[in-house]
């Protein structure tokens, strides 16, 4: 039973400042001292965990700042550095506030314990001289985010009722919920390799109001901006077949109000999946997929050869020869088409989180929308022709609807293609030799062949 806990938890040893890091919670234990220790369930949400489980099991309200870096303890333990957002922070039974001054080795129960503290001092004096390293790592960001938020929401009539949950954290990326007295609010502030979705959400905001939260405010040197929350649910397992069809009609009218902004939007940050960019990414796309397929150290499964990637590369040049002769609109597009970026209410949808937001044909975006409907209900694929025949319908009135019919029969091949291209870290020498991210890109590849081998009796011009 122990070892099975250990395995989907991670266990934090909370390093929690209070009054600009002059004080320390600690637990005093047989006449030393120790830190805080708090169980993360694996793959989930760190900050919103961390600071619920500070609130409810130390009576702290807490914003965390940043992970310590160093290596976990031979317990696999990591400590997680927190600010108390208190003037005068309570503390629960069997911890108490001593002052960092006052600390010693000696003190401790664990020495390990004593040089995080001294560590997390040191770097949050660093972080105190300037946003090298981020926006959100120095003691009292938070408190000046607040401020800011309480300023900004005036305006619309709003009051901060005090509480907040803190989902994101890092030095460089924040996602914040705020309460009211009417709406919650949400600031998001971006960091590398997410940039670009601070440009791209302000030109939405400005181009498709309809489609997209409203922006209340925005601050360029946090990367980041305050959105009223958007009214409604994320669609789910249980939502009917009406929601869905709703969703994707919704998705036609966006990309209908998209067309003739493609340059303005692909200068804003989106990625650039038009079909003359995407020729050009075949063959160093697959290069590096032939150097990681020889990398593979164990089988099953296969490893892709170097032939079967040179076929692979022609169907691909087909495929795109195809939709170029489709003549397509160039349209936005989402390439995390995902439940929990889409909120329903009435007959409204409002789209979040465009980090990776891109411009190409029209019927790709759709297909991730079907791929998600068909891993939610893998025992109704009845839902895909209504949602396809929802999304057709208001491009009825804009394009040949049996040009779109055609290319829709091939995007499923072509949505992988470009998602694997724009939406991974393929590019980056470092990141895919991380194992888990090299095999990814190898299951995708061996994706991206099924597809096209699918496509193959009937495609690659036979669809012209």
């Amino acid at each position: 039973m122990r070892a099975s806990q250990h395995s989907e938890t991670d266990l934090y040893r909370i390093v929690l400042f209070a009054s600009h890091a002059a004080e320390l919670l600690v637990l005093p234990e047989n006449g030393r001292l120790r830190l805080p220790t708090l169980p993360l369930p694996k793959h989930q949400r760190g900050a919103q965990n961390l600071t619920a489980s500070m609130r409810r099991e130390w009576s702290q309200e807490a914003t965390c700042l940043f992970c310590l870096d160093i290596p976990p303890t031979p317990s696999e333990r990591r400590y997680q550095v927190m600010e108390s957002c208190e003037k005068n922070p309570p503390h629960a039974v069997g911890s108490r506030w001593v002052p960092v001054s006052s600390l010693e080795e000696s003190q401790f129960e664990e020495a390990a314990d004593y040089a995080a503290v001294a560590k997390s001092f040191a770097e949050c004096k660093e972080h105190a001289a300037g946003n090298a390293h981020g926006p959100f790592a120095h003691l009292g960001w938070f408190a000046e985010l607040t401020a800011w938020v309480r300023d900004e929401i005036r305006p619309e009539g709003l009051t901060l009722n005090g509480r907040f949950s803190q989902l994101n954290s890092s030095p460089t990326f924040s996602l914040v919920r705020f309460e009211t007295d009417g709406p919650a609010v949400w600031f998001k502030g971006v960091g590398k390799p997410n940039l670009r979705e601070y440009p791209i959400t302000l030109a939405l905001s400005k181009y498709f109001p309809a489609f997209v939260p409203r922006i209340i405010a925005a601050r360029a040197d946090w990367n980041g901006w305050l959105a009223m929350e958007a009214k409604g649910a994320h669609p789910e397992q249980n939502s009917g077949i009406d929601v869905w069809t709703k969703v994707a009609a919704r998705l036609a009218d966006l990309q209908i109000a998209s067309l003739g902004q493609t340059l303005h939007l692909i200068d804003a940050g989106c990625h650039d999946a038009r079909v003359c960019s995407l020729v050009e990414l075949i063959n160093p796309f697959l290069e590096v997929m032939a150097e990681l397929m020889e990398q593979q150290v164990a089988e099953p499964p296969a490893r892709l050869s170097r032939l079967q990637l040179a076929e692979l590369a022609a169907q691909l040049e087909a495929l795109l020869a195809d939709f170029h002769s489709f003549e397509l609109p160039t349209t936005l597009g989402h390439l995390d088409f995902s439940p929990s970026n889409i909120v329903t209410h009435g007959a409204s949808c409002i789209f979040l989180d465009w980090a990776e937001a891109c411009c190409g044909p029209c019927s790709l975006t759709v297909q991730y929308l079907v791929e998600h409907v068909r891993r939610l209900n893998p025992r109704s694929p009845s839902c895909e022709s209504p949602i396809t025949s929802a999304y057709l319908r208001p491009w009825s009135h804009v394009i040949d609807p049996r040009t779109i019919v055609t290319a829709l029969n091939a995007s499923q091949a072509l949505a992988v293609f470009v998602y694997a291209v724009c939406a991974t870290g393929w590019r980056d020498v470092v990141r895919r030799q991380n194992p888990r991210e090299a095999g990814y890109l190898r299951s995708l590849t061996r994706r991206l062949k099924r597809e096209c081998d699918a496509l193959e009796p009937c495609a690659f011009g036979s669809l012209r």
